[in-house]
C-alpha cells in the first residue's frame, strides 16, 4: 500500500516537474524575444556636429545615430556640447568636500516640417581627493565619459518624442 501511494506520489510530482519546465521554458523564450526586436539605434537623414565638438564624442554619438537618406526623416545637429565644474565647500577649514560636474548639450531637430532645438542638462557628483590630484582628474574625466553616454542617451529619448 505504502509502495503505491509513493509510486503515485512520484508519477504526480514528473508531471508537475514536466509542465513546470515546459512553462518556464517558454516564459525564457518569449522574454528573449524582446531582446531580437529591440534597436537601439535611430537612423537620421542627416547628422550634423558643431565645430567645438571632439571626434570622441562623434565616435560615441554614432552608437546611437546613424545615417539613413533612403527615407524622408529627420535631421539632427549637434550644436555645442559643454562640461561645467562646481565645487561644493564645507568643513571648518572650508575645503572642497564634493564635485560637480554639470553636462550640457545643445541640439536641433529638424525637417521640412518640424525645427525643434533644446538644451539638455545632466549631472553628477563626486567626492573630493585632495590627497591625489592626478587621481581626481582621471575621475573627471571617467566622470564626463560617462556623462556624453548619458547626455546620448537623453537626446535619444527626445527624438522619440518627438516622432511620438
Amino acid at each position: 500500500m505504502i509502495h503505491l501511494a509513493l509510486k503515485i506520489f512520484l508519477m504526480e510530482q514528473n508531471k508537475f516537474s514536466k509542465y513546470f519546465l515546459i512553462l518556464l521554458y517558454l516564459l525564457l523564450i518569449s522574454n528573449c524575444q524582446y531582446d531580437w526586436i529591440e534597436e537601439r539605434r535611430v537612423y537620421l537623414n542627416k547628422i550634423e556636429f558643431g565645430s567645438n565638438i571632439k571626434n570622441s564624442f562623434k565616435q560615441k554619438s554614432a552608437k546611437y545615430f546613424s545615417q539613413d537618406s533612403s527615407k524622408n526623416k529627420l535631421s539632427l545637429k549637434i550644436l555645442d556640447i559643454q562640461f561645467k565644474k562646481k565645487n561644493f565647500y564645507g568643513g571648518y577649514s572650508a575645503r572642497t568636500k564634493q564635485i560637480e560636474i554639470i553636462g550640457e548639450l545643445q541640439y536641433r531637430f529638424y525637417d521640412q516640417n518640424i525645427n525643434k532645438s533644446g538644451i539638455l542638462k545632466i549631472s553628477k557628483f563626486m567626492p573630493a581627493n585632495e590627497i591625489n590630484p592626478s587621481a581626481e582628474i582621471m575621475a573627471q574625466k571617467e566622470l564626463i565619459s560617462e556623462l556624453e553616454l548619458a547626455l546620448l542617451e537623453e537626446l535619444m529619448q527626445e527624438y522619440w518624442l518627438i516622432e511620438a
